[in-house]
């Protein structure tokens, strides 16, 4: 049997590894994909929105972040969703704001192609993580 250390990169959580690393629908046409490594929930904070989000690994190998509006259309889409499955989201056209003064609402396409048995936990059954604003430990500090 192989001796793996606890400390090897691939044991941190996909999240983790993309880090800051969102992906931003900024224009028209702006699409990302991905085998799905990490789901989680993001509850409202701050003026944000809750969101579901998925951490992808693009094509290219690189660990992405990706939050989406938690919506009917988003949440009907992606609940069934597992770790292993591939996701792709496209942002398909901006919908005029219902009123005046706020920003166009985005419409999204989803993609998703489901892998292997379905075993593992669904994205339907992730339940949100409180957030907190505390300063990060230092090296050998105790908590």
């Amino acid at each position: 049997m192989e001796n793996h250390s606890i400390f090897d990169e691939s044991n941190r959580l996909a999240r983790d590894i993309a880090g800051s690393n969102w992906f931003s629908f900024k224009s028209v046409g702006d699409q990302i994909g991905g085998i799905v490594k990490d789901i989680f929930e993001m509850p409202e904070r701050d003026g944000m929105q809750a969101q579901r989000c998925f951490t992808v690994v693009s094509e290219g190998g690189e660990f992405v972040n990706v939050g989406l509006k938690r919506t009917n259309y988003i949440l009907s889409r992606t609940d069934m969703l597992q770790i292993g499955d591939e996701l792709g989201v496209r942002f398909e056209k901006e919908i005029p704001a219902k009123i005046k003064g706020y920003h166009p609402a985005k419409s999204m396409t989803i993609f998703t192609r489901l892998v292997g048995p379905r075993t593992g936990q669904a994205a339907r059954d992730v339940k949100p993580v409180e957030m907190t604003k505390e300063e990060p430990l230092e090296a050998g500090e105790e908590f």
